[in-house]
This record gives C-alpha cells, structure tokens and sequence, in this order.
C-alpha cells in the first residue's frame, strides 16, 4: 500500500516513518485507510472552507444546514467508515484534547443554565465540538510533512481563489457581483470606500481567513525556495502578493498588522537561523512588493481616516448657517443661500465616485414625520476640504400642500449616506411657511429613518465586562452577547449581527469563569506546542498564523463562523501534527552542526527517510 502525496522513490520506506508517527501519536498503528479518509476530509475542507453559501444546503425543524457544514458532515462520515472497516480508534488523546473537552464542558453547561437563548448557546457549543472533530481528523489525516505541505497547498491555493474574487469585486464588475450575492448580502462599504470580501460573509472575516492563509503561504515560499523548485515558488510568491493585496481591500486595520507580524517573524527566524539567505531575501522582496500595493490600493486620506479612527462617525460632519426663516409658494423651485463648514475628515467632491450634494429634508412643523425626504440636489462648485467653508445658493423644491413646515439642512453621499443620519448629527433646521389656494398634492408623512448606530469597540467590552460581572461562573450562554448586550451597553436596541469584537471577551461573558479558565488552558498548550516545533518553514508558517490568530482575537471574534473556526482548527491540527513530526525528525537527526548547504537541500522528507531506515 502506497502513502497518498509521497514521491515514488521513498513511498516503501516511508511506510515505516508513517507507523512510527502513528505509533508515536497515539500508541496504536493507525490503519492507512482511515488516514487516508481523514486526509481526504482536510483536503476537502481546505478547498471548501471559504465558499459556504448564504442559503441553506437542507433545512430541518430546528437547525438549517449549509454547503460548508455539509461537507463537514461527509468528512467525518468517510472518516467514521473508515475506521469502523479497519476496526481502529482515532487519534483523540493529544495535548490539545484535555483543555478542548473542558471548554467544551463548561460551555454546555453555560448554554443549559443561559437566560437569554439556551437554543443559540447550544449551537455555538456544537460549532467548537465540531471544530474539535476537525482538528482530529486533521491529526488523523496530515500523517507526514508531505501531507503537511499538501495540505498547506491546498489552503494557499483556495484562498488565491478567494483573493483573486475579492479584487474583481473591488472593482465591481456586475457579473462577479452577481455571483458573489450567493455567498454574502451585498457589497460592504466604510464610508465611500469598498471593503471586498470574496466569497466570506464579513470583510473582517474574509480579513482573518486570508491572514491564516498568508502566513501558510510564507512558509511554502520557503519549502519551495528551499527545494530549488523555481516555478512553483514564483507561483506560491504571486500568489502571496495576490493574497496581501485581497488583505488591503478588505479595509481591515488589524488585518495589515497581523501581516506585518507575519512578515516580521517569518522572516527574523529564518534569519537567525540561516543568516541572510534566499529565504530572507525573498521575503523582504514580498515585502517591498506588498508595501508598494497597500499605498497604490488606497488614497493616502482613506488610510490615514481608516487608521486614525475607530469608525467613521467623525467623518461626516457639517455645520450649516441657513436662514431662520423661509417663505415659499406651494411647489414653488427656489434657490436658498447658505453656508456650510466641513467639520468632518473627509472632502467633499460632486465630481467623486460617489459624489458629494447639497440636500434637505421636509419636516411637518409639529412633529417629526416625514413629508418629503429625497430633497433636490445641489452640486459643489468645487471640492470642500476638511475644516473649509463655502457659501453657496442650494436648490430647494417646496411641498405641493400649504402650511408650516420645518426644511432639515442635510449633505448626501449619494448612494451611501445622508449626514444627518450619522450617529451623534445635530441636524440644523429653518422653518418654512408654504402658501398657496389649493394644495398640488396631497400631504402623506411618514416615519423618519432610525439613526445609524454603531456601538464602538470600547462600549462593546465594557459591555462584555459588564454581562460578565453579572453571571460570573457561567455567564450569559456561549454566543448570547450579540443577543443581550444592549442593555449593558445602554442602548435602546442592539444588532443581533454585532459580537463583542474581542474572543477572549466573548468567551468569558458567554460561558464565564469556566469557560474563560478552559480557554486559557487551551491557549497556554498552543503556545506550548507550537514553540516545542523545530524552526522549519512549516513550523514557521503555523506560528505565523497562530499569532494572526491571537492578535486579531483581540479586537474580533470569530468562533462562531464556519470558514474561521474550521480553518482556525486545522491549523491547531497542523501545529499538532508538525511538533509531532519535528520531535522525530530532532532524533533522527545524527548529532552534529548541519552546514549550510546541508540546512538548504536536506528537505523534510529526507529527514523522515532517514528516521525510517535507522528504525
């Protein structure tokens, strides 16, 4: 029986160096049919990961199943297949699995004890279950650094994929547009700036994929330097610009950092480890290249507003000076001279993409309902800068039916936004008498647009400090922030779609102390295992995204989206796997200070090779 993904030339030998792996992991020969279908499930998980569509794949009384979950499904089912006809157990026991199974436990328990939606609690304890399932089946299946490499391949390539759709949605040609409605709501945006996404639901969580996938792909730039393999590692460093430029479109601050980081560590170890090698200097080519796009991607405005600023409440602001006064004949076109000051961050150009205009709103006097809300639009002469006033004449319709009115001085963004609807507006008003025999039309009103609210992140966590202070054993049920957090918060009303923007955060105030402690646990034997790892390329590459993974934890929360939390356990998974496989390989090595040129051509394989012919 041959080993799937392995050359020709050593597959017989390496058959040994698979048994001790196995025997080395979980002190039983795993037969090759069950790692052979776990391996299969990774594969198909890295191809499918990114793409779960909005509808759902079957809907059942109380759970609704989509693509990605279905997929799921079948990986663990071939795997479950597999090992009941080779009558074998899988690799459970790992350092991961203790912690895993405690957070597991108290987030059970939160969910069964949880006031707010023992339902949705629920669920989100089975997507961390499922998450573990993942990660085992990814010990069970990446038995070799071949398959390691396959697999890292494979993740890299996907999210090419999702890249390259990500960039020809910034450019918004209508038939990817099209396509992509099948995979999130519509297009996102921060003021007048496109965030892509690719086929993930969020920007921010398009961001957080491919910052795993980007630091996957640092490391297989190295293994294929390292090879001398010079096609593909041209191919895996496009790949990675691609990557990095799909990473700057989705407008996600932290996004940038974590690719610095990723940068910064991959390419200081090997460093340290090679001196100034091809591998250091392919990697501060990438990143003259990514350093070049990320200014030539965006205006030097929207970056510094994007990373000078929580949100873009402050962006959008005016102060009119109007008259207090207006008279008007009923349907009557006039021209009103007023004054504005840009006292947001942004300039306001008519000539823009999408431009900026001068508007209203009619009010009835008394109350504030609606009559007309879409007011003519008056273009700038010419841009207004922040902190610049201008006067000018605006064009103003009056309403067909006589009476008191109140007119509301408004700027539009036309397409995105209107002024006064940003969180914190003070909208500045003049009061109208309309005149008239008979009224043109008929006078109908109706309610005014709510305004925008956006809760900062600062508001979110003292929120999540404040829900955890209430329930601190248990906390609220796992995932039940988004759903209770405005009265901790002091708003009126909350958006079920906000989480708390912090995982760690989001793990306490769901499942409380508990919870909190498992997930430490678990925290502290990543770490542990990711550092006990030989400094190899792939080793690199994993620690790369386990750092993405920490950092944008901080100021995100993740685990309860299906393309995250499963590529998040794959990568646990590879960094078990690796620190497995790194153990053998450091005794197997003969003991002796490997030269230069033994540290570039002595490829991971070889060294498994070697360890199969000593035993």
């Amino acid at each position: 029986m041959y080993a799937a993904g392995v050359p020709h030339r050593t597959r017989g030998k390496l058959l040994g160096t698979a048994a001790c792996v196995s025997a080395h992991m979980v002190g039983e020969a795993t037969p090759a049919v069950g790692a052979n279908a776990a391996f299969a499930g990774v594969v198909l998980l890295s191809f499918v990961t990114p793409f779960e569509a909005t509808r759902p794949l079957l809907r059942l009384p109380s759970q609704s199943i989509s693509t990605l979950e279905a997929a799921l499904l079948l990986s663990f089912g071939v795997w479950a297949l597999a090992l009941i006809a080779s009558t074998s157990r899988p690799a459970w026991r790992t350092r991961f699995t203790a912690p895993w199974l405690a957070l597991v436990a108290a987030m059970t328990v939160a969910s069964l004890l949880s006031s707010v939606s023992r339902t949705n609690a629920l669920h989100m304890t089975g997507r961390i279950a499922a998450a573990f399932g993942v990660f085992l089946l990814t010990v069970a299946g990446v038995t070799t650094q071949a398959r390691l490499r396959i697999a890292l391949a494979a993740v890299v390539v996907t999210g090419a994929v999702v890249s390259l759709l990500a960039g020809l949605e910034y450019l918004q040609l209508a038939p990817v547009l099209r396509l992509l409605t099948a995979f999130r709501p519509g297009l996102a945006t921060v003021g007048a700036q496109v965030r892509a996404g690719g086929s993930l639901q969020y920007p921010t969580i398009a961001s957080m994929y491919l910052e795993i996938v980007f630091a996957f792909g640092l490391g297989l730039l190295l293994i294929e330097l390292d090879a001398e393999r010079r096609g593909r590692t041209a191919a895996v460093f496009a790949a990675l610009v691609l990557i990095a430029e799909a990473i700057a479109l989705t407008f996600t601050r932290t996004g940038l950092i974590t690719m610095a980081a990723s940068l910064a560590l991959v390419g200081a170890s090997r460093y340290n480890a090679r001196g100034r090698d091809r591998g250091v200097v392919a990697i501060a080519a990438l990143t003259a290249v990514i350093g070049a796009l990320l200014f030539a991607s965006r205006s030097t405005q929207s970056l510094w507003l994007r990373f000078t600023s929580e949100g873009q409440e402050s962006w959008y602001r005016a102060a009119f000076v109007a008259p207090a006064d207006i008279s008007m004949a009923n349907g009557e076109a006039a021209s009103i001279p007023v004054t504005l000051i840009n006292t947001g961050r942004i300039v306001w150009d008519s000539d823009a993409d999408p431009p900026f205009y001068v508007s209203y709103h009619w009010l009835d006097a008394k109350t504030d309902r609606i009559v007309t809300f879409e007011g003519v639009r008056t273009a700038f002469d010419a841009p207004v800068s922040p902190g610049s006033r201008v006067s000018m004449a605006a064009h103003v319709r009056a309403p067909g039916q006589p009476g008191q009115y109140r007119l509301v001085w408004d700027v539009v963004q036309e397409g995105r936004l209107w002024f006064t609807t940003e969180p914190g507006a003070v909208p500045v008003m003049s009061r109208a008498v309309v005149a008239g025999d008979r009224p043109l039309t008929a006078l109908a009103t109706f309610a005014p647009p709510h305004p925008t609210v956006r809760p900062r992140r600062f508001q979110l966590w003292r929120a999540a400090w404040r829900m955890a202070a209430a329930r601190p054993l248990v906390g609220v049920g796992p995932d039940n922030f988004r759903l209770s957090y405005a009265s901790y918060a002091g708003l009126a009303a909350g958006d079920p779609r906000i989480h708390s923007n912090n995982m760690y955060l989001e793990v306490l105030a769901g499942a409380g102390i508990a919870g909190a402690l498992a997930f430490a646990w678990l925290l502290w034997s990543i770490a542990r295992v990711t550092r006990s790892a030989v400094a190899n390329p792939a080793s690199l590459a994993i620690a790369a995204a386990v750092l993405a993974i920490a950092v944008h934890g901080a100021v995100d929360s993740f685990l309860s989206f299906a393309p995250t939390y499963v590529l998040f356990a794959m990568t646990l998974g590879f960094a078990h796997v690796n620190a497995q496989l790194s153990g053998l390989e450091q005794r197997s090595t003969p003991r002796r200070r490997l030269t230069t040129y033994d540290q570039g051509r002595t490829t991971n394989d070889q060294r498994l090779h070697v360890h199969a012919y000593r035993v």
